[in-house]
Formats: C-alpha cells, structure tokens, sequence
C-alpha cells in the first residue's frame, strides 16, 4: 500500500545481494521468489531504519553508519549461507539494525557519548559496549533491544540485537550476526581482521573464502547503503 516501500523493497530484491537472475518487477513475483519470511524482514529493515532520522549531533556521518550497516548485512547474510543457511533473512536484517541505539545515544547524550565513540573507533584494542557501560551504566546492545521490544519487533531481532557483542551463553543468537559486529566504522581499523580470526578459530572458515565474502558485501554495501538512506 506505501508506493515508497514498494520502490525500495524492489530495489533491495534487485541487487546483487540477493543474487536473483531475473529482474523482479512486482512484490508477487518477489514473495515467490524470496518467500514471506524474508520479505517480511526486508520490510521490517526499511520500517526501523525510517524511523532512525539523522541528527545534527550524531557522533557519526550518516552515510558511514549506513555504509557499515550495509556491509555487515551483506556479509552476515553470508556468512549465514555456510553457518546455518535458513536464517540468512533474518541475518541480512539482524546485522544492518543491531547498532540501531548508536544515533539514538549519541542525540540523548551528545557531547559524552560522542567522544567515548570516537575514541573506540579509533583504538582498535578497545571494546565499545565495555566502554559504555563503565560511563553510562549500559550499552548501545540493551538500548537497542529496549527500543525493538517496544517496537514491538520480532523476537528473534530484540535477541539478535541484545546479544551481538555476547556473552554468547547467556543469549543465544545467530553466529553470523555476532561475527560482523567485529566491523568497525574507520577504513583504517575496520575490523576485519578480528572477524577472519573468528571465523578460522572458531568455525575452522578458510581466510580466502572469508576474505572473499568481504570483498563482496563491502562493494555491494555501496549500492545497498544508498537504499536505505
């Protein structure tokens, strides 16, 4: 019914990401293809993201954080191809929201919180929900879980977000959506070396397969950032 929605789902359905071999021109023809499920997560991608206006005193270029977005839900999609190929929807938009508290803390807490991201962002040996936590008391992971709850967001992404930076004992969720947390906002300290040691150590996952599904999801986060701006 939203002409809007409609155009951005079908651009989504198109890109090199979902890897269709024929162009989809209608939401019909994309169900079949894709299923409900995952369109249904799509949808539930381009209703949160709408709602996450950029601020003035976000801590953060917009474009970036969306540009980062992009690339872990790319990856985390497929990374999920190989570690459990039935949630790869739900990864694609687990992953592209599970920072979804950042704008919201940076505009609650302006100058503080701004000044704990970039320091984060830059200083590779540093942790960012630690750091939250030890100057605010909590972390943009629990922030992000409070709002989707509210929201009234499925439970599968209320726990993917709560449960991205661990401990993994304690809430149980998709490992491709806990792997591309490791990505970073700064192209010099992107954090992809953390991932592809996860990804060795913990799944025995070869460098060069990884390293290649890097270079894919981060070309394609180009296209599929602009979407979602």
């Amino acid at each position: 019914m939203d002409p809007g929605m409609h155009v951005k789902i079908l651009r989504l359905v198109n890109s090199v990401s979902f890897g269709l071999l024929k162009e989809v021109s209608n939401l019909d023809h994309a169900v079949t293809l894709l299923g409900r499920a995952r369109l249904e997560s799509m949808v539930l991608s381009f209703a949160v993201t709408g709602s996450l206006a950029s601020s003035t005193t976000f801590c953060l270029d917009t474009s970036r954080f969306w540009l980062v977005a992009a690339r872990r839900a790319g990856l985390a999609r497929m990374l999920a191809l190989h570690l459990h190929a039935a949630t790869q929807g739900e990864c694609f938009t687990a992953a592209l929201l599970q920072d979804m508290a950042i704008p919201v803390l940076s505009t609650a807490k302006q100058g503080t919180y701004g000044e704990l991201f970039q320091r984060w962002n830059k200083d590779p040996g540093l942790d960012l929900a630690p750091l939250e936590r030890e100057a605010l008391g909590y972390d943009h992971a629990q922030v992000g879980a409070l709002i989707a709850e509210r929201w009234g967001l499925p439970d599968y992404l209320v726990n993917a977000i709560n449960g991205h930076h661990g401990p993994t004992d304690t809430i149980r969720i998709d490992p491709a959506v806990r792997l591309v947390a490791h990505l970073r906002y700064n192209d010099e300290n992107d954090g992809t070396e953390k991932l592809l040691t996860a990804c060795r150590e913990e799944f025995h996952m070869e460098t060069d397969l990884v390293d290649s599904m890097i270079e894919s999801s981060f070309e394609e986060a180009k296209k599929i950032s602009m979407i979602f701006q």
